[in-house]
């Protein structure tokens, strides 16, 4: 009989030691180890050492807004572990990300919505900056601003077409904004390679600058003309 539990224990310590193997060793197979990963997650949902493992292959892949929630919820569980674990360094973040998004779900607050779409744009995370820009419009679609925010994330994400687009739809409403002008500008300028057609709307982003000459302060204003004017001048 102590033989047969011996076996047991054995054979339940192996699983064990094989199940943390696949959660704690980095992969540069990481589709097999997320596929491995995310069985033992089904009989193993409290598993923080997975969860985070699969978090960090989201992150790896650019499937942030995933890979926080399995942050988060693995801090839920083990705060402790997620505290001292090599992907800690992005938690604070990621909680802070999670109650904004609670909170906008819940208010569907164009305001929190563009404070989402900041901190992901200022993290270099471009989709889900659009992302949570393309949500704020949906509530308010006359924030032109933050619709051009939207297209320098889709450019940044090489959508370059819907950036295009985007920036029109503020042209469209407003022909002389001033910065959908100069944004149009360098992307056709230097996305499009159309030299020629970017000329114009750099001039008009000129025309407009001038005119609102006293909204802006001294150094602002002198080095946006001083761009523009070197746009003319290629």
């Amino acid at each position: 009989m102590w033989r047969i539990l011996g076996v047991i224990a054995w054979y339940f310590s192996l699983a064990y030691a094989q199940t943390y193997s696949v959660c704690e060793t980095e992969r540069i197979d990481s589709q097999s180890a997320k596929a491995k990963i995310e069985k033992i997650l089904i009989e193993e949902p409290s598993n923080t050492v997975c969860m985070l493992q699969l978090a960090n292959i989201y992150l790896k892949r650019g499937q942030i807004a995933r890979g926080f929630e399995l942050l988060v919820d693995a801090y839920t569980i083990d705060p402790h572990h997620v505290e001292n674990s090599q992907i800690a360094t992005v938690l604070p973040f990621a909680l802070k990300v999670t109650n904004l998004k609670q909170q906008a779900a819940k208010s569907n607050d164009k305001r929190i919505w563009n404070e989402l779409g900041d901190g992901y744009f200022e993290m270099g995370i471009f989709s889900e900056a659009a992302l949570m820009y393309k949500k704020s419009l949906a509530v308010d679609g006359m924030q032109h601003m933050i619709r051009l925010k939207l297209a320098l994330a889709l450019q940044k994400n090489t959508q370059i077409y819907s950036a295009l687009e985007a920036v029109q739809k503020v042209l469209n409403a407003e022909p002389d904004h001033l910065f959908a002008n100069y944004y149009m500008g360098k992307f056709l300028a230097y996305d499009m390679k159309n030299r020629d057609e970017a000329r114009v709307f750099f001039k008009r982003a000129k025309e407009s600058l001038l005119a609102q000459q006293k909204e802006f302060d001294y150094l602002e204003y002198t080095n946006l003309l001083s761009d523009i004017t070197q746009e003319l001048e290629k």
